[in-house]
C-alpha cells in the first residue's frame, strides 16, 4: 500500500477553483464533468501524463478528499501511481529505477518522495487540462457539452496513440524478478 494515499489530500489555489468548477452543477444541465473531487482525482493523473502536463501547487483558497473516500478506490489510485511511474521519463530513467518507483518504495517515505512529486505534478496537469478542455470556453450549455464531446474524442485518440500495453506489461514482468 502507498502511504501518500492513507490521508486526505488537499488542492490550493486555481487546481482547488478547477475542481470546484468539474464537479459543479451548470446552468440547465444537472451534473457537472464529475460527481466528486475524488472522480476528478482518479483520471486528473492519467490526463496529466497523457497531455505530457504536470504542475506544482499554489498557494489559496483550498478543497480536499478525505481519507474515507480514498480509503474506497486505493486499489485504482495505487494502480494509477504505477502506472505513471512505469512510464514516466522513459527515456531518461532506466526500467529498473521506474520498476523500484513504482513497486518497491511504497512504505519508504524518502525513496517515494520523488514519485510523489511526479505524480502529484500529473494529477495538477491533469486538472488544469480538464479544466481548459471541458469548462474554460464553455458560455452556455451546448458551448459545455460541445467542449466535453471534442475532449473525449481528442482524449481517445492521444491514449490510442501514446500509452502502448507492451511496455507496461513487460515493466510488470521485470518487477515480478
Amino acid at each position: 500500500m502507498i502511504a501518500v494515499f492513507e490521508k486526505n489530500i488537499y488542492f490550493y489555489g486555481k487546481h482547488a477553483e478547477y475542481i470546484k468548477a468539474l464537479t459543479k452543477n451548470i446552468e440547465g444541465i444537472t451534473q457537472g464533468v464529475f460527481f466528486s473531487n475524488l472522480e476528478v482525482y482518479l483520471v486528473a493523473p492519467i490526463i496529466g501524463k497523457i497531455y505530457g502536463r504536470k504542475a506544482t501547487v499554489e498557494k489559496g483558497e483550498s478543497t480536499s478528499i478525505h481519507t474515507e473516500q480514498i480509503n474506497r478506490v486505493k486499489e485504482q489510485l495505487e494502480l494509477n501511481y504505477r502506472i505513471i511511474m512505469l512510464l514516466d521519463e522513459k527515456e531518461k530513467v532506466d526500467s529498473e529505477m521506474r520498476i523500484s518507483r513504482a513497486f518497491r518504495y511504497d512504505r519508504d517515505e524518502e525513496k517515494r518522495k520523488a514519485g510523489d512529486e511526479i505524480f502529484e505534478e500529473y494529477a495538477l496537469g491533469g486538472i488544469e487540462v480538464l479544466y481548459e478542455k471541458v469548462i474554460q470556453d464553455a458560455e452556455d450549455d451546448s458551448a459545455y457539452m460541445k467542449n466535453l464531446y471534442k475532449f473525449v474524442e481528442e482524449f481517445n485518440q492521444l491514449y490510442y496513440k501514446d500509452i502502448e500495453d507492451d511496455n507496461i506489461y513487460d515493466l510488470c514482468k521485470l518487477a515480478g524478478n
